[in-house]
């Protein structure tokens, strides 16, 4: 490999697992590493020891440049999980708060009349799963945590701010980390003063906002030049620089998302958030959430004892299965209904094992079709779908998506399309030159519909119906 053409080094960490890559500039996975991490779920709880986190992207990276000697590296994780650490030293004061923890749920229902507001400031719902409220409430548990956080002694943050002070001993966050906070101003690209009054969570408690591509510190001599967000980076891996694409990646959830390029961009029922940044501007996205896609299929084949990898060539058909709603940790996009419970209707006695399982493969697909449709309603053209994941590999799940959406799904070369997109990401922060960040992201399937637009419009209606019934 030459100068011209070096290699990065990038890390993922995620609900279930922490995993790498070393990436050469023309996109060619050069070594793969990757680690099971704990998650503790209790409920409306959530969480993660944080600890544990550190060391396995600590060991990611350490296997992979062992393998090989990058020039920089980026890092990718869960977005809006959160804790409270010292400044000082980067230890933990607190467990790590997944996205999907609820616990301030009541908090969050206090501020109810500052809804709007908050809406129009951050480009985010006023929800539990965003870091504000969690973050609250820790500092409330915390001896003197207000005031320590006042002063600044303490950083309350994300997780991808948290992991940068240990890995390079400064805590740093970037846009579409931040935006996830509920205390980002999506307008001004800053910390805004009136939402960390309304949290009670002071500003001299976050971490600075550096560009997403930009050298943030070296983890042992090496730079790391770029930070991003999971769904944020598999964008990114599926072309989003460019505006007009449209993405899914299948993991624990399903985040439907389309570049908007660089305006920020509306839409009833979405999230409007940044992408990511460089040292010459940002660039945004409009979001539509599914919070239990994976975990949901994850729960159905334990329960029944049934193996992902025989549903491969299967093909789904909702109108001959339970309807399956996979709400298990609430409503998002573009409902908005967290208090939602996952719900079942339509078993009867010939059902078994295989159509339950069917069921929330098919519930998933339709969740996502919910996203895409808002997005579209929103003004945004979508050509193709584009889509990554583990579930990505069941062509049922991807046909049934084309037929309901009435949309082409293009499936990605590239499962892991998050380690792809912080990899260009990365390699944009080392040379300047935001050029790999309009690299095209290669297929390896076109799936087109096969539903006539009047069967996809009626089944349709009927997953609306369903969903109005059981919320």
């Amino acid at each position: 490999m030459s100068a011209a053409e070096p290699l990065v080094a990038v890390v993922d960490q995620g609900s279930t697992a922490t995993k790498g890559a070393v990436v050469a500039a023309d996109g060619a996975v050069l070594a793969e590493a990757a680690r099971p991490v704990a998650r503790t779920a209790d409920g409306a709880r959530v969480e993660h020891d944080p600890e544990e986190l550190v060391a396995s992207v600590e060991e990611v990276l350490a296997r992979l440049t062992r393998t090989a000697a990058p020039a920089a590296i980026g890092v990718t994780c869960q977005r809006s999980t959160c804790l409270v650490w010292e400044r000082a030293d980067g230890a933990p004061l607190t467990r790590a708060l997944s996205w999907q923890d609820r616990r301030e749920s009541a908090r969050v229902a206090v501020l109810a009349g500052h809804a709007a507001a908050v809406a129009e400031r951050t480009g985010l719902r006023l929800s539990p799963y965003y870091a504000a409220p969690k973050l609250a409430g820790l500092l409330a548990g915390l001896p003197d945590g207000a005031a320590r956080a006042g002063s600044g002694e303490l950083v309350a943050g994300t997780l991808d701010a948290f992991l940068l002070q240990r890995l390079t001993g400064r805590a740093s966050t970037e846009p579409g980390h931040a935006g996830r906070m509920l205390l980002y101003g999506l307008a001004a690209g800053e910390w805004d003063p009136w939402l960390c009054e309304l949290f009670a969570v002071p500003a001299a408690a976050l971490p600075p906002v550096l560009p997403s591509a930009a050298e943030r510190g070296r983890w042992n001599g090496v730079p790391i030049t770029a930070a991003a967000g999971d769904q944020q980076a598999a964008l990114l891996g599926h072309g989003g620089w460019q505006s007009g694409v449209a993405a899914t990646h299948f993991g624990t959830g399903a985040f439907v998302l389309a570049a908007c390029g660089e305006r920020p961009q509306r839409g009833d029922g979405l999230l409007s958030a940044v992408l990511a940044s460089t040292p010459a501007g940002r660039r945004f996205q409009l979001e539509g959430s599914v919070n239990s896609a994976g975990s949901a299929v994850d729960w159905a084949c334990r329960l029944t004892g049934e193996r992902l990898e025989a549903w491969r060539e299967q093909p789904l058909d909702p109108r001959r299965l339970p309807r399956v709603l996979p709400a298990f940790a609430g409503l998002a996009a573009p409902w908005w209904r967290p208090a939602a419970r996952a719900a079942i209707e339509g078993l009867t006695p010939e059902h078994g094992p295989r159509e339950l399982v069917a069921g929330v493969l098919a519930g998933v697909a339709q969740r996502v079709v919910d996203c895409a449709e808002a997005i579209r309603a929103a003004g945004v053209e979508i050509a193709a779908l584009r889509v990554s994941g583990k579930l990505t590999r069941l062509a049922g799940l991807t046909a049934l998506v084309a037929d309901l959406a009435q949309l082409p799904v293009e499936v990605s070369a590239q499962e892991e399309t998050g380690l792809a997109g912080i990899a260009r990401l990365a390699r944009a922060g080392l040379t300047g030159d935001p050029a790999p960040l309009a690299e095209p992201a290669a297929r390896r399937a076109l799936v087109e519909p096969r539903w006539s637009a009047a069967e996809a419009g009626e089944e349709r209606e009927a997953w609306r119906a369903f969903v109005e019934r059981v919320t």
